[in-house]
Formats: C-alpha cells, sequence, structure tokens
C-alpha cells in the first residue's frame, strides 16, 4: 500500500474535527512486521458488520449498548478507517484485501464477480470452517435481493461478500445465479427465517455449539443501521437498530458453548456516514468504530492509523492462513498493539 504523506495530513487534519476523535499516534507509512505480527491463535470468530456510520456518531445516547457495556471489555479504536464508498467495495475489501470500481459503485455479483483468492478460500484451503449468516435471506447462497424494510426482512446481496467470488460461489470456479457451488450452499445461509429481523437459526447454533471457526454476521437493512424502520424510525436513528441487533445477538455469542477464551467478537461498521476521503482508495471511507473483545486482547482505547486491509491482515493470522497476505493485506498497519 502506498499512502501518501499529504493524505495523511489530510485525515490527520479531519481526525481533529471529529467528536471524541483523537489523532493517529503515529501516522506511518506501511507496517514492515513479520508474518502473523505477534497475533495469537484465534479460537472462533465472530464478526458482525455495520452500516453508515461515522465514529462520532456513535455515543452512549446512540450506540448505549456498544458503548456502554462492550466497549469497557473491548480494544477499542479511535483511528480506523474504511476504505471507500459504497457499500460492496468495503465488504469485498475485508475479506479479499482489493476492490474494483463495479464493486464500489454496488454493482450485483452477477456483474462483479472475481476469481481471486480470499479469506474463505484460504480457510478452505487450510481445512478450516467458516459461515456467512445472512439475515433474511431466502435461502442458502442467495443472490438475490428480497423483503422490504416494510416487512423488516430486507436482504440485499450487495452486503454479501462470498458470492462476488466465482471460486467461492459457483461450480468449478465460476459465478452462476441458477447453479451455485455445494461450498456455498452449505456456507452461506440465512440466519433465519424470512419473518422479520430473525436469526432464529443462528441462535440455534450459538445455544448448541455448532458454529464454524469464522463466522461473519450480516444483519438485514434494518438492524445493520442502514435504514429507518419501524418501530423506530427516524426519529430514534438508524445507528440504534443495529445498537439493538447487538444487545441482543452479542450476549447469546458470549454464552454459547462456542465461546471460549481464546474466541473473538470484532465489530465493526462498513463506512461513515460521511464524505470521506474522495479519491483515496484506502482510507476514503471515514472514520468508522471498529471493537474488538477477547480473553486474548487488553481492553482500552488504541490510537494508530489503521483500515479494513489491517482487519483483514489480522484475521489472517489470527485464523492461521497468513502465509501468503490478501492483496493490499501485505503491506497495511497490522494490529499488533492489543494482544496479552
Amino acid at each position: 500500500m502506498t499512502v501518501r504523506v499529504g493524505t495523511l495530513a489530510v485525515i490527520a487534519a479531519s481526525l481533529l474535527l471529529l467528536p471524541g476523535a483523537q489523532a493517529p499516534a503515529a501516522l506511518a507509512g506501511p507496517a514492515r512486521a513479520t508474518p502473523a505480527d505477534g497475533v495469537p491463535t484465534f479460537g472462533n470468530v465472530f464478526m458482525i458488520i455495520g452500516e453508515n456510520t461515522t465514529y462520532g456518531q456513535v455515543t452512549k445516547n446512540t450506540a448505549p449498548y456498544l458503548v456502554n457495556d462492550f466497549k469497557p471489555g473491548a480494544a477499542w479504536f479511535t483511528t480506523y478507517f474504511a476504505l471507500t464508498h459504497n457499500s460492496t467495495a468495503n465488504y469485498v475489501g475485508l475479506t479479499s484485501g482489493q476492490y474494483t470500481r463495479c464493486e464500489q459503485v454496488d454493482n450485483p455479483p452477477s456483474k462483479c464477480h472475481q476469481h481471486i483468492d480470499n479469506l474463505f478460500t484460504l480457510l478452505d484451503r487450510a481445512g478450516s470452517t467458516w459461515t456467512e449468516w445472512m439475515e433474511s435471506a431466502t435461502g442458502p447462497c442467495d443472490v438475490v435481493d428480497s423483503g422490504s424494510d416494510a416487512l423488516l426482512n430486507e436482504y440485499r446481496v450487495k452486503h454479501n461478500p462470498a458470492v462476488y467470488y466465482g471460486n467461492v460461489q459457483g461450480q468449478g470456479g465460476h459465478f452462476s445465479a441458477t447453479e451455485p457451488s455445494r461450498e456455498c450452499l452449505k456456507n452461506v445461509i440465512p440466519a433465519g427465517s424470512t419473518a422479520p429481523n430473525d436469526t432464529s437459526a443462528l441462535d440455534a447454533a450459538l445455544a448448541s455449539g455448532s458454529v464454524a471457526r469464522f463466522n461473519l454476521i450480516i444483519p438485514n437493512m434494518c438492524e445493520d443501521g442502514h435504514d429507518a424502520c419501524q418501530p423506530r424510525g427516524p426519529h430514534q436513528g438508524k445507528i440504534r437498530q443495529f445498537d439493538e441487533f447487538l444487545q441482543r445477538e452479542v450476549p447469546k455469542i458470549q454464552a454459547s458453548p462456542a465461546f471460549t477464551s481464546s474466541s473473538v467478537i470484532l465489530i465493526v461498521y462498513d463506512e461513515c456516514d460521511c464524505e470521506g476521503l474522495h479519491g483515496d482508495p484506502f482510507y476514503g471511507g471515514g472514520q468508522v468504530v471498529l471493537a474488538i473483545q477477547s480473553g486474548l486482547a487488553n481492553p482500552g482505547t488504541y490510537s494508530g492509523l489503521l483500515n479494513h486491509y489491517s482487519t483483514l491482515r489480522m484475521l489472517q493470522d489470527g485464523l492461521g492462513v497468513s502465509g501468503t497476505y490478501l492483496a493490499n493485506a501485505a503491506t497495511a498497519a497490522p494490529i499488533d498493539m492489543i494482544w496479552k
């Protein structure tokens, strides 16, 4: 990753204008850390992605569970950035270390599929397991939008990164809207039914401890904070909707037999509700929250310039698939400062 000094100066200046933000401790160039970065071996990982929320918008009033309950036991990052606008590019960047212009404008996988290595294929090769839990999807490997905000079950494929990889989604490694691979049918599954805000399948798996090593949990368009849905609506805020999803689901993760002292819960937002830095491919999505809770990590507030590629690098390290870092994860600043 090549980061211009001018870009870093703009980021530093912009941070000082955001409520509750701190300037980065060091605006360094690409990290030169050796593979593994001192990241310990993770147990089961649970990554939950929220939508379109700027760092300064997350407060004890707008997101009381995240700030008052989750943050005190978490590593909380004050200078963490999304890659770009819009959503799909950030989801794909988080799982493959790169994105294309087609994904940046939120085109569907029928137009944007790539045949490249990604976190899912690396886990497959390592003999590890993974699941994408897609709330309100109509079935496994769902590549078609469905539902509505009015019914509290709006599913949008643009938030489903696995189906953008032909070597995950399609048979023989080729994307197919009508003939998905067995891998996709097995691993990219609904979190519940299409009933309002239903996560019954995920909840049952958590209760029994029958979950994968890596779990990517994607709420529907109401519960991820993207849209303003009833009963809260616009006056009580989209941010609260995602916070209430976390308040409901995170304790179920923590109470699961699958959750041990080496497990990791990672909460991150895809992009800010702001302009970001147009034209910057690494920090252009604006400042967002990243919070990591684990028995392996020291709770506290951390600075230092990081982005979604840093998170991917950390996941590769912790999940034991960092022999070759994926695309821009290879030169991303490592998340190596929080571990015990």
